[in-house]
C-alpha cells in the first residue's frame, strides 16, 4: 500500500519533470544553432506534458502542494526562458537582416541592438509574473486571469517555425520585422499579465452545453490545423483570446 500511494503523486511530477526537460533541450538547441527551429516542435511537446500532468494528478487523486510548485518552475523554464531564448534568435535574425550583414555578433552589437536582443526577455519576466499570480490566487479552476503562458508560448513557437520553413519570402519578411516582432512579444506579456478572464480547459463533466466554449475552441483549433498547418496553430491561439473577451463580455451583460 505503500508503495502503491507514493507512485501515485510520483507518477505526475514525472511527467511535469518530461515537460521541464524538454524546455531545457528546447534552449540547448536554439543555442547551439543547430536545426534551432526543432525548438519550436519541443515547447509543443512541452504543452502536452504540462496538459498530462495535470490530468494524471485529478485521475489518481494526487493534487499536492508540492507538484504545483513543480508544475510551475517546470513552466517557467519551459513556457518561459525557452521562448524568450527562442525570442533572442528571432530577434537577431532581425538585426542581421537591418545591418545588411551575412552575420550577427553580439560583442560587436551598439547599444540598442543589444537592447532589442535582451527585451526578450521581457517574455519570460512576464511568464514567471503569470504563475506567480496564478499560484498565489486561491481559486483559478473555472477560468485564468491572463493568458496561460503555455498558449503564448504555443504562439511563438508556431510563429518560428513560420520564420524558419515558409516559402512564402512576402511572409517572411513581415515576421523578421522588426516591428512585428515587438508587436508579437508586447502583446503576449500584456496578454499573460492583464486581468482579462481567459477560458479554462477544464471541462465541467462532458456536457456540450456546460462546455460549449471549449467546444467550439475544440473544434475551431481542429479545423485551423487539419486546413493550415502550421499557421493554424498561430490562429488557433488568437481565436482562443477571441473566444474568451467574447464569453466575458455576454457574462457581463447577463
Amino acid at each position: 500500500m505503500e508503495q502503491k500511494f507514493q507512485f501515485k503523486y510520483v507518477f505526475p511530477n514525472f511527467i511535469t519533470m518530461i515537460n521541464l526537460l524538454l524546455g531545457c533541450v528546447a534552449i540547448v538547441i536554439v543555442f547551439r544553432g543547430e536545426n534551432e527551429y526543432h525548438a519550436a516542435w519541443l515547447i509543443m511537446a512541452a504543452t502536452v506534458f504540462d496538459l498530462l500532468d495535470g490530468l494524471a494528478a485529478r485521475a489518481l487523486d494526487a493534487r499536492s502542494k508540492f507538484g504545483a510548485q513543480l508544475d510551475s518552475l517546470a513552466d517557467v523554464v519551459s513556457f518561459g526562458i525557452a521562448p524568450s531564448v527562442i525570442l533572442f534568435s528571432w530577434f537577431t535574425l532581425v538585426l542581421t537582416r537591418l545591418s545588411d550583414q551575412s552575420t550577427f555578433e553580439l560583442v560587436t552589437a551598439e547599444s540598442w541592438q543589444n537592447v532589442v536582443l535582451f527585451s526578450s526577455f521581457a517574455f519570460a519576466m512576464g511568464s514567471a509574473a503569470r504563475l506567480a499570480r496564478f499560484n498565489a490566487m486561491e481559486s483559478h479552476q473555472k477560468s485564468f486571469n491572463g493568458m496561460p503562458t503555455p498558449a503564448a508560448s504555443l504562439m511563438i513557437a508556431s510563429l518560428w517555425l513560420l520564420v524558419g520553413h515558409t516559402e512564402n519570402e512576402s511572409l517572411r519578411a513581415f515576421l523578421l520585422n522588426i516591428y512585428v516582432v515587438y508587436g508579437v512579444l508586447i502583446s503576449l506579456v500584456f496578454l499573460m499579465v492583464s486581468n482579462l478572464t481567459m477560458l479554462s480547459f477544464k471541462m465541467e463533466g462532458m456536457g456540450f452545453l456546460q462546455n460549449i466554449y471549449q467546444y467550439i475552441l475544440l473544434f475551431a483549433s481542429i479545423v485551423f490545423i487539419v486546413f493550415l498547418e502550421i499557421p493554424g496553430i498561430a490562429l488557433s491561439i488568437l481565436f482562443y483570446v477571441f473566444l474568451s473577451v467574447i464569453k466575458q463580455l455576454l457574462q457581463k451583460k447577463n
